[in-house]
């Protein structure tokens, strides 16, 4: 785990996958800009969110794969060391005369070092460095794309349990205003005014009143436990969630702007584009491969080894012979079955479904983003009916809670008007949280998502 805080410590800019934010960007209304408290859960996230924790491991063990694919353009060095005990029988077989076999017990220690250095691969070892590079890459877009869902997932859950807590006050509010008239129902049996008919459904409300409570109050403590754990966070208290969802102002000219920026972009500046077009460069290169799969590699060696051996019929003594060399290796594969014309069209077909693929999503792309600006006007108009229902029932509240004080209305006449205010607020709270995150999820589209600035910087 530690290595991990190291690599947080020395994360490269990202700023190569996202481009410079627009200042329109700035008119937007976001959730951690109307709520401090989400942007300070959306800053630690970044280090304690175990899935970010694990993007962050992700990018360090693609930091190791480059090494690995930098290694080929390296001189690589094999060493051999042997400790042997034989037995050998020794006998000549030709010329004057005949000799005994002699055997003859023997110790021997050979070794040898060489050095071998790329000379000559027709591009290869350069290519799959390359494209190890590229796979750098693309784990760096997907540490900074992770975060941005990590963050989006984040807003929305935030806003949930706003909207949740609002859920359990009216649920409490329900529960008393049902028991209250139980008690009020229990007293008119007593006198005779009701009937049994009447108490029983007075009974089934506040059992059902109850059940719903302890339903809102599970929900609630599960989506905290939920939230904290998306987070990385010890624990959320409930003086940390606000009590209602901020107002958001609409304007749908930063929209606009931003969306004819985006139409108007030649290459779609979005970390899905950037992958494509890094998949495509990858299929090029492992399509140049192939084509050298079947032409001559040349190598520099250099090297040296030492053996031992026993003179049986001279003096009897031992002796070794040592080498020293150095050369060029040459290595051909003439023939492999066909298989590098096979590797060579996979390649090409490989690279036509990227770009298939690539012009398919820049098409895609455009839609979507149109789609996200249309809904998110259809969102902010519904906020704004939600917003004057709101204002609507609060007001008639006061006008009823003054009634009562005059004593025209009934204490029950406002539970039912409160309410109706606590349905108004949660159709608020939903409306809103729904513009809040379709804006999230249109500047994702654009890649011009600031939350991406939470990222460290070297």
């Amino acid at each position: 785990m530690k290595k991990a805080w190291k690599l947080f410590a020395a994360l490269p800019l990202l700023a190569c996958f996202v481009q410079a934010a627009s200042p329109v960007v700035s008119e937007i209304p976001l959730p951690e800009k109307i709520h401090p408290g989400l942007d300070a859960i959306l800053h630690s996230a970044v280090q304690q969110s175990p899935r970010m924790i694990n993007q962050a491991l992700d990018l360090e063990a693609a930091d190791n794969d480059r090494i690995a694919a930098r290694a080929n353009l390296l001189p690589s060095v094999n060493g051999n060391y042997s400790y042997n005990y034989t037995r050998d029988t020794i006998q000549y077989v030709s010329g004057p005369g005949s000799a005994p076999a002699i055997p003859q017990n023997v110790t021997k220690t050979p070794y040898s070092v060489a050095l071998s250095q790329p000379l000559f691969f027709w591009g290869e070892r350069r290519n799959n460095d390359r494209i190890g590079k590229i796979q750098r890459e693309l784990a760096q877009g997907r540490y900074l794309q992770g975060y941005r869902l990590l963050a989006q997932e984040l807003r929305g859950g935030y806003l949930r349990l706003i909207v949740q807590k609002i859920a359990l006050k009216r649920a409490h509010f329900y529960q008393e205003y049902v028991n209250n008239q139980l008690k009020l129902q229990e007293e008119r049996l007593l006198k005779k005014v009701i009937s049994e008919v009447d108490i029983s459904i007075a009974r089934l409300n506040a059992e059902q009143g109850q059940l719903a409570l302890e339903r809102t109050e599970l929900d609630y403590e599960n989506a905290k436990r939920s939230f904290v754990r998306l987070a990385g966070l010890a624990s959320l208290d409930d003086a940390a969630i606000p009590d209602s969802v901020a107002t958001a102002q609409y304007a749908a000219g930063p929209f606009d702007r931003l969306l004819a920026d985006f139409l108007n972009q030649k290459e779609p500046e979005t970390l899905e584009a950037y992958f494509l077009r890094q998949q495509i460069d990858i299929e090029n290169l492992n399509y140049a491969n192939a084509k050298t799969r079947l032409r001559p590699k040349v190598s520099g060696v250099l090297g040296l080894s030492e053996d031992e051996q026993n003179n049986i019929y001279g003096r009897g003594t031992k002796y070794s012979t040592a080498s020293r060399y150095v050369g060029i290796s040459v290595n051909w594969a003439i023939f492999d079955g066909f298989a590098a014309g096979a590797a060579t069209r996979n390649a090409l077909i490989r690279r036509r479904q990227l770009e298939n693929n690539y012009q398919q999503m820049t098409e895609q792309l455009k839609q979507d983003a149109q789609t996200a600006v249309k809904q998110i006007n259809f969102s902010a108009r519904n906020m704004a009916i939600n917003d004057r229902q709101l204002t609507s029932n609060l007001g008639y509240l006061n006008t009823v809670r003054d009634d009562f004080h005059r004593g025209v209305k009934s204490e029950s006449d406002v539970g039912q008007v409160q309410l109706t205010v606590y349905d108004a607020e949660l159709n608020a709270a939903n409306a809103r949280s729904d513009f809040l995150i379709r804006t999230g999820d249109f500047l994702g589209v654009l890649n011009e998502d600031p939350i991406v600035a939470n990222l460290p910087a070297k």
